[in-house]
């Protein structure tokens, strides 16, 4: 890569570090692989840079590779979290209740922890649309989807949000809408 590049990625880097890193810790949660993943995002973009349209919007190309990094990571926590639920299994009590444990947790935390119990596309969408507050193109453009297939994810992201048990954080669900 020539120091052209280099400088035009850093410079991305440098832009839109902090929107990327947000939107892949919020999505993944752990801080240590979220810097990971953005790492790995920028040196996707090196890598991937002549490839890139110019007419397209850096930051979308961004988050569709950050999307795409974040979506493998979660398939592999999936794969890991089943093996182990499955060696547990016997080994948990019957009296344990995910729900009661989430209960008590503050409005904000029980919110989070609901959007991240949807699935991959629904979190995705709440996180670009509600969180990292991009517009209906944007994260269509980042999803490379319809904008009507991102209204109606949306919409039915927050309609699963809302047949969660709601009584801890009803009122923050609501504010989604």
């Amino acid at each position: 890569m020539n120091t052209n590049k280099k400088q035009i990625v850093m410079e991305w880097y440098d832009l839109y570090y902090h929107d990327i890193y947000r939107f892949v810790l919020f999505m993944i949660g752990d801080q240590q692989c979220c810097e990971d993943l953005v790492h790995d995002t920028f040196v996707r973009a090196c890598t991937a840079y002549d490839r890139f349209d110019n007419q397209a919007n850096v930051k979308t190309w961004l988050f569709s590779i950050a999307k795409h990094l974040v979506l493998d990571e979660i398939r592999k926590r999936q794969r890991r979290r089943l093996f182990l639920a499955n060696a547990l299994k016997r080994d948990l009590p019957s009296s344990f209740n995910l729900e009661k444990y989430i209960e008590n947790k503050t409005l904000v935390i029980d919110l989070l922890n609901r959007i991240h119990q949807l699935k991959p596309n629904y979190r995705l969408v709440v996180t670009l649309l509600k969180i990292e507050e991009c517009t209906t193109k944007e994260a269509a453009q980042i999803l490379n989807w319809s904008e009507a297939k991102v209204r109606k994810t949306l919409s039915r992201a927050i309609h699963t949000l809302r047949k969660m048990d709601m009584r801890p954080g009803g009122e923050q669900i609501e504010r989604l809408s």
